[in-house]
């Protein structure tokens, strides 16, 4: 169910739900025994990141009989944020359609059902979804070839999902995202904000990354590089590892659909490669301590990846060649970071010395990739 629904809920003005508020929000679309709990008795947590709230919900069981419906849901709360990223606006879905998308990745089988998406009477848009018992990805985990097959098969079985989603030509995205950092070179507020920081990345702000980016891009169009439904923001956070999952099912499913968009499948898939090397929510640093993926590695990946994308297309396609494009996806990755690493910089302010250092990081590995492949320098 994928229908924005109305509901008669108004959150508090610091937007945290209260237990009963959760109840009733349940209760809307989980009609048969959800709408009679005591609030009082449900287990509740509440996280706010920039641009969500996640609020996992339990009940206790029956005292007597059976439950007919789930005991424990998953509430994402949708804030509005200071910085949206307006270059990519007009590409991103809208909330609706990124409910409908899950909906329809979630009826696939692959995801999380979705219950209901909703607005509260204060505005907030929010969505209930299936509870899965996973955790987070960590770095080490994709060092477990089982697992690093199944991430591999499943952002295959994403980029070539049917959708009902408006497709959008790939090369708006480059267009967009060349602009948007040709906004951000050689400006001094950025540098500014590095030296208050006590993090330098003056370097990164002199770099000509569009230019750059452009003659990748051109790359990948003259190895004809495959392109479907890419989900971007790739980091590990946004890959969950079931704790207990069914035989023959897959140990992981992808979550957070902000941005998907058409796009080369090398972002993604190059971009999983390079993410090994961070954790973004980490409190000391942002910088993972753990090896990059070895090229052996990438090659099983590309390899299980073109085996599940010849069996959903019907391609032919070769782990060389996926691996190939990998290549150059590693640099489209790091400049969708980067961008909007930058945006979020200029328009809040920010100088966290962590935040600097993984922006220097990215820095690091662009250039190391694109003279590794031989790129011409502007």
């Amino acid at each position: 169910m994928a229908t924005l629904t109305p509901i008669p809920v108004t959150l508090p003005k610091d937007k945290v739900p209260t237990k009963e508020n959760v109840r009733d929000i349940i209760g809307t679309f989980l009609t048969k025994e959800w709408p009679y709990v005591d609030p009082e008795t449900l287990t509740m947590s509440y996280n706010a990141s920039f641009a969500n709230a996640h609020c996992p919900v339990e009940r206790p069981k029956p005292a007597t009989g059976t439950h007919t419906e789930t005991l424990k849901v998953f509430i994402k709360f949708h804030h509005d944020t200071l910085v949206d990223f307006e270059i990519l606006k007009h590409l991103t879905p809208s909330k609706q359609e990124e409910a409908l998308l899950s909906y329809e990745y979630g009826q696939s089988g692959l995801g999380a059902k979705v219950y209901g998406f909703f607005k509260t009477q204060d505005g907030t848009l929010g969505r209930i979804d299936e509870f899965l018992d996973a955790r987070n990805m960590e770095p080490e985990d994709v060092e477990n070839t089982v697992i690093r097959a199944d991430v591999a098969k499943g952002l295959a079985m994403f980029h070539a999902l049917k959708t009902s989603l408006e497709k959008k030509a790939v090369e708006s995205y480059y267009e967009a995202v060349i602009n948007g950092l040709k906004k951000y070179h050689k400006m001094g507020k950025l540098k500014a904000l590095g030296k208050e920081g006590g993090v330098s990345v003056d370097n990164l702000v002199d770099y000509d990354f569009g230019t750059r980016l452009r003659k990748v891009v051109d790359k990948l169009e003259s190895i004809r590089a495959k392109a479907g439904w890419c989900i971007h923001d790739v980091q590990f956070m946004n890959v969950l590892v079931k704790n207990d999952p069914k035989e023959g099912e897959s140990r992981v499913t992808l979550i957070d659909f902000e941005f998907v968009m058409q796009n080369y499948r090398a972002i993604d898939i190059g971009g999983h490669f390079m993410q090994k090397m961070f954790k973004w929510f980490d409190e000391e640093s942002r910088i993972a301590r753990c090896r990059k993926y070895t090229e052996e590695e990438k090659r099983h990946f590309c390899e299980e990846y073109a085996r599940q994308w010849n069996k959903m297309t019907g391609d032919s396609d070769t782990g060389d060649q996926v691996f190939l494009e990998s290549d150059y996806g590693y640099m489209l990755a790091i400049t969708f970071d980067i961008q909007g690493m930058l945006c979020f910089m200029s328009e809040e302010d920010d100088k966290d010395s962590l935040n600097l250092l993984a922006l220097n990081k990215l820095f690091d590995e662009f250039v190391d990739q694109y003279a590794k492949l031989g790129l011409e320098d502007p």
